[in-house]
């Protein structure tokens, strides 16, 4: 047996008889659906049936289904000895294992270079998951309409991260993005404030922006809304509000160097308050649509 194995094998007969649970809870939470759409990614490149590895670790039917659905909340040795027995390597191992480690309120706060929450797996999980998508920026585009040059031109502005760091964050929204291209993307849409179309821009970096704009305007699943500048102030932060198709909810809320990671009904309705105030205070996408791809929009001097 390698050492990673002995590292995380377990006596699953001691530690969790058949038929019982190590469940921390029995509600499903945006942790636990992370952490089990990660074993079930895993399973899926194993090529191994759910009964394979439930034998392998003499646990039961029930539990091991319960786990990889996220309706039970397992602990990080119940995530380490599914992976392991699915062949996976070391270092996604350690990293799925450490979802599993936090605790619920770690877990609703996490840690990011500045500027760019794009780096956290959690975010990465809740847009592949998504059935829904509305987010909020008050100071520069929504992430996922951003071009690779305007992501970068914001990030330098703020002097706060190193050249690489730059490039690897504007690379991590790009690859968020691919959602709203599949078949099955889900139904976004972005509120914009009408004083983030003013913003000048390097001319190169306008006129792909303008361009990527008119792509997403025509994406029959995406609606870009302008929030006039005449409009009352929204007074919030940034966020993004996820629905995935068994109607779960989740908000992220993003502060310079941390993500809110928010499923709780008490700490949604401040944000669902927010969007229905948006959506009455928006311009319609047609109107909407006219102005993003005017040629005075980032400080152009010609229409896209």
């Amino acid at each position: 047996m390698s050492a990673l194995r002995k590292r995380f094998t377990v006596s699953t007969a001691a530690s969790c008889p058949a038929g019982t649970t190590l469940a921390s809870t029995e509600k499903s939470s945006v942790q636990s659906r992370e952490i089990g759409a990660a074993l079930q990614l895993a399973l899926r490149r194993s090529k191994l049936t759910q009964g394979t590895i439930a034998g392998r670790l003499g646990w039961s039917d029930s539990k091991t289904s319960r786990i990889v659905t996220g309706y039970t909340a397992a602990t990080r040795l119940d995530v380490a000895s599914f992976l392991v027995a699915a062949e996976v390597a070391p270092e996604e191992i350690e990293r799925v294992s450490a979802v599993a480690d936090l605790s619920p309120r770690a877990y609703s706060i996490q840690a990011h270079p500045v500027g760019l929450p794009d780096m956290l797996p959690t975010l990465l999980h809740l847009g592949a998951n998504a059935h829904t998508i509305i987010s909020y920026q008050p100071h520069q585009l929504p992430h996922l309409t951003q071009t690779a040059g305007y992501t970068e031109t914001i990030l330098r502005d703020s002097d706060l991260l190193a050249p690489q760091a730059v490039l690897d964050g504007a690379s991590a929204r790009q690859k968020r993005q691919t959602i709203l291209s599949g078949p099955k993307g889900p139904a976004t849409t972005a509120y914009i404030d009408e004083a983030v179309l003013s913003r000048p821009l390097p001319p190169q970096v306008a006129a792909e922006q303008r361009l990527h704009l008119r792509t997403l305007v025509w994406h029959p699943r995406c609606h870009l809304r302008i929030i006039p500048a005449t409009a009352a102030s929204t007074a919030t932060t940034g966020f993004t509000l996820f629905q995935d198709d068994r109607g779960h909810e989740v908000v992220t809320a993003f502060t310079p160097t941390a993500m809110l990671v928010l499923d709780h009904p008490d700490h949604l309705a401040p944000y669902r308050q927010t969007i229905t105030q948006l959506a009455s205070r928006a311009l319609t996408d047609t109107t909407s649509a006219v102005r993003l791809l005017a040629s005075g929009t980032f400080g152009g001097a010609t229409a896209c």
